[in-house]
């Protein structure tokens, strides 16, 4: 008779010990689960946001439900999927030394050879025109877009982070 109960006593720890280890995997596979798929939702928001950039200013911040939702039409109950999750949109302005604008490369690069040598054989004056050229695109007007998301209960850690430089957008101005 204690052969049979301690059978049971070392069966009962083994039982308990896989229940914990089994409990922990379905935790780390939930985990890993919501990571991907709120880094499918962060890199579209983020998208959405870079396309939008007018609309969009610096520290906005809100829920995935709304900004997803109302994005990729979710009736509310699937957005509520979302809710637990925000996200925190960050805008910076940099200048970019040593960057030339790509326009002018451009036009280097395609102008016919015939003109290029006559401005050459000409010499003399047209080095100091290069020399203004080359100052005025020495540096490039940037913006440093930054996104964080959020679970709601850790906003000091952020789940994800996605970053991207872009020039800002012409608004009618003349460069």
């Amino acid at each position: 008779m204690l052969e049979v109960m301690c059978a049971f006593t070392i069966l009962a720890l083994v039982i308990s010990v896989m229940v914990v280890i089994w409990s922990k995997n379905i935790d780390t596979a939930i985990w890993a689960i919501d990571k991907r798929e709120m880094r499918e939702v962060a890199d579209t928001i983020f998208g959405k946001i870079l396309f939008e950039q007018q609309e969009h200013r610096n520290g906005d911040e809100g829920s995935l439900a709304v900004i997803y939702g109302q994005w990729a039409g979710l009736p509310p109950h699937r957005a509520d999927r979302y809710r637990d999750y925000l996200y925190s949109l960050t805008k910076q302005d940099y200048i970019a030394a040593g960057a030339g604008d790509p326009e002018d490369d451009a036009e280097t690069l395609f102008e016919d050879d015939d003109e290029t040598d006559d401005e050459t054989s000409t010499g003399g004056s047209s080095s100091s025109s290069d020399d203004e050229n080359a100052e005025a695109g020495a540096s490039v007007r940037l913006v440093k877009f930054t996104l964080k998301v959020f679970r709601a209960d850790e906003r000091n850690e952020p789940l994800i982070t996605l970053t991207r430089y872009l020039k800002p957008p012409n608004l009618g101005e003349d460069n």
